[in-house]
């Protein structure tokens, strides 16, 4: 009798702890902060608040609302892996940007206009993605 009330007590808290780890695995997925690190420290940044990230060979300027920039030591790439479940859309080969930063699109001259007045252009081969991302 022990054995099968011990039994049941460590299924329950097997499932317990399944639903726990379920949980924390969900939020570490929907986190709305990145780390970025550069050489000299460590920062903790709000996607919400990034408006583009700039390729430079093997590194990243990252630009912010408040006018900040910052420039970590991981590719463009790296960032399009880390940023592409929260929307981010890479315009072309050097430079990756938050839709919901953009003010303008210009048809004629295939450029965007973002938060913080950046004017970038928009890859030819990428404009339809990008036209289809804003709908």
């Amino acid at each position: 009798m022990k054995t099968e009330e011990e039994l049941a007590q460590v299924e329950a808290q097997k499932k317990e702890l399944e639903q726990l780890l379920q949980s924390v695995h969900l939020t570490n997925k929907k986190s709305k902060i990145i780390t970025i690190k550069s050489a000299t420290k460590i920062e903790f940044i709000n996607i919400d608040h990034i408006i583009c990230c700039k390729a430079d060979e093997a590194y990243t300027h990252i630009y912010l609302e408040n006018h900040k920039v910052i420039t970590a030591s991981k590719t463009l790439s790296a960032f399009e892996c880390i940023l592409e479940e929260h929307s981010f859309f890479r315009i072309s080969k050097s430079h990756l940007i938050n839709p919901t930063q953009v003010v303008t699109f210009f048809k004629d001259r295939n450029q965007i206009l973002l938060n913080g007045n950046l004017l970038l252009d928009v890859a030819r081969r990428r404009r339809i993605d990008f036209l289809k991302t804003l709908d």
